[in-house]
């Protein structure tokens, strides 16, 4: 009678593990530890043909790390910028992707960077992913994330602390002498947006000021969302002294309104950002932001992902950065 040799349709089954993390074992690639025990003890009970295992355990990795964005601008090509440095030193290329904020297309991307057989991926997530991002976590694609978080998965992350960055902003603000506040968010969908938006509600409450709906306007993260929220903060009948823009993005927008205006800032309305891009501290007035750091952000992805593709590391990590605040002319001059 003839006996089947077990293929690795069953080390997957005995191990209880996905076939997809069979696969990445056999190729030499790093998977958890839990896994790989499991994925270990199942060949030894099998007899699966120790000569395929050798020889698969030979194929190096691609030393290929993906980044999968939004979009690339200020932030996340500066971002790139740094990666590409770092990831370099240590012997590995990167190959990018964008979504657009459209989550049908970050999962076609997910699934792009899996088939182009990265070792790991950083991802700037937005809500509606986390399940195909949960699927690529268990077949042991090492993910980190940045920027956007999506808590429930457990994966390493590089986040930067939007919430107190914003709660310092604000406290500046009031100290500045304004109290009404008007707050341009972005898509609330996304951790940033909301962390950024409680940043904002905590210090006002903590503060004793009263929150006024109107002055808080929640849309998306365009230009144009800056530019129609700045005009109809300026229109109020009572408008607010000073405007916290969420993003550079929605500040430009802002900006561009007042522009047309003729309003300078720092002298007709009072203007924050978080986020500063290089241009903000040439223009004149120079624009007050929130910065954050992205040199650190970036080396903080290249040394969790390398370190998880290089060793024994079970747990998900998290990093959390703090941001600086940069006091320009476009808030004012401080009030006795």
């Amino acid at each position: 009678m003839n006996h089947r040799s077990p293929t690795i349709l069953d080390v997957a089954k005995k191990a209880d593990v996905a076939v997809g993390t069979v696969s990445r074992f056999l190729n030499g690639r790093n998977i958890r530890k839990s896994n790989r025990d499991r994925i270990e003890a199942a060949i030894s009970e099998l007899g699966f043909r120790a000569n395929i295992v050798a020889r698969a355990m030979k194929t190096e990795r691609t030393k290929s790390i993906g980044l999968l964005v939004p979009v690339f601008d200020e932030f996340n090509s500066a971002i790139l910028s740094v990666l590409v440095d770092e990831l370099q030193a240590n012997g590995y290329s990167l190959l990018t992707f964008h979504h657009g904020h459209q989550a049908k297309a970050m999962i076609e991307a997910l699934e792009a960077a899996a088939s182009r057989r990265i070792d790991a991926l950083l991802l700037s997530a937005t809500e509606g992913i986390q399940t195909e991002v949960e699927r690529q976590v268990a077949g042991d694609l090492p993910i980190t994330l940045f920027n956007n978080d999506l808590p429930e998965v457990a994966a390493d992350r590089v986040l930067v602390n939007d919430r107190a960055g914003t709660a310092q902003a604000v406290r500046r603000m009031v100290e500045f002498g304004h109290e009404r506040i008007g707050f341009v968010s972005g898509d609330l969908f996304e951790s940033t947006a909301r962390n950024r938006l409680d940043g904002y509600l905590d210090t006002m409450r903590k503060l004793g000021l009263p929150i006024d709906e109107e002055l808080i306007w929640k849309q998306d993260w365009s230009r144009s969302n800056g530019h129609v929220a700045t005009r109809a903060f300026c229109e109020m009948t009572n408008p607010p002294t000073a405007i916290f823009y969420s993003s550079y993005i929605l500040a430009t927008g802002g900006l561009e309104f007042m522009r047309g205006a003729s309003l300078v800032p720092g002298k007709d309305m009072h203007v924050v950002s978080f986020d500063d891009p290089d241009y903000f501290s040439l223009l004149t007035p120079g624009i007050t932001a929130v910065a954050q750091p992205v040199k650190a952000v970036a080396q903080s992805l290249a040394e969790l992902t390398i370190s998880r593709l290089e060793n024994d590391i079970d747990a998900p990590r998290t990093v959390t950065l703090d941001c600086d605040f940069k006091l320009r002319g476009s808030l004012g001059l401080k009030k006795d």
